[in-house]
């Protein structure tokens, strides 16, 4: 009795659900139905309109359209868009023309900052004598070292045999090339940088 009950409630609901039209979920966006055959179409409807003067009138007040600039780079006639070309001073008349981006006058900030940082951190260090800075005369005489210490080894380099048909010969070069490689950063690091900080070893009391 329970399960006929139930069916029974459940056949008009069943039936209102059927007798709705289907409908797309894109139905208003869709295009009308192709009109069945038996669907005459309307003969002998006529306009009063006159295309020829509406057209006329139309020409005559309408702005003429400007056409696009075009440039030519070949004898043939090779026609491209000058807007494209990079022809046109087109950056030049922004208004953030010739300034600097924000984002590297952050950068510039931060590096001062941190410059400020490490001479704050140099200066308390000289002060309680846990660096020294090496004398002017000390970096000249360092430096004219590292040099002369290159060009020796530079000397001996071109010395070698071209042929490195051994493995010592080959080990030699290496060894070589690589301690004149580390010559020459020493000596980049030594003139880029004027002042020159070095620790003083701490004595346990």
């Amino acid at each position: 009795m329970g399960a006929q009950n139930t069916d029974s409630e459940l056949l008009p609901i069943m039936l209102l659900f059927l007798e709705k039209a289907f409908q797309y979920p894109d139905q208003p966006s869709r295009r009308p139905a192709v009109p069945p055959h038996t669907e005459r179409p309307q003969m002998g409807a006529k306009s009063s309109k006159n295309f020829i003067t509406t057209n006329a009138v139309t020409n005559v007040m309408s702005v003429p359209r400007k056409p696009a600039p075009k440039y030519v780079d070949t004898a043939g006639g090779s026609r491209h868009e000058l807007e494209k070309s990079g022809l046109v001073p087109k950056y030049v008349n922004k208004k953030d023309y010739g300034q600097v981006p924000p984002y590297l006058e952050q950068r510039k900030q931060e590096m001062e900052e941190a410059q400020a940082m490490y001479d704050h951190y140099i200066k308390e260090s000289l002060q309680r004598g846990q660096v020294q800075q090496v004398a002017e005369e000390e970096r000249l005489v360092l430096l004219e070292g590292l040099k002369k210490n290159w060009e020796e080894l530079h000397h001996q380099y071109q010395g070698l045999s071209v042929v490195t048909d051994t493995a010592p010969k080959k080990a030699r070069k290496e060894r070589m090339e690589a301690e004149m490689k580390q010559l020459e950063k020493d000596i980049e690091l030594i003139e880029r940088h004027q002042a020159i900080y070095i620790s003083q070893p701490q004595h346990l009391h």
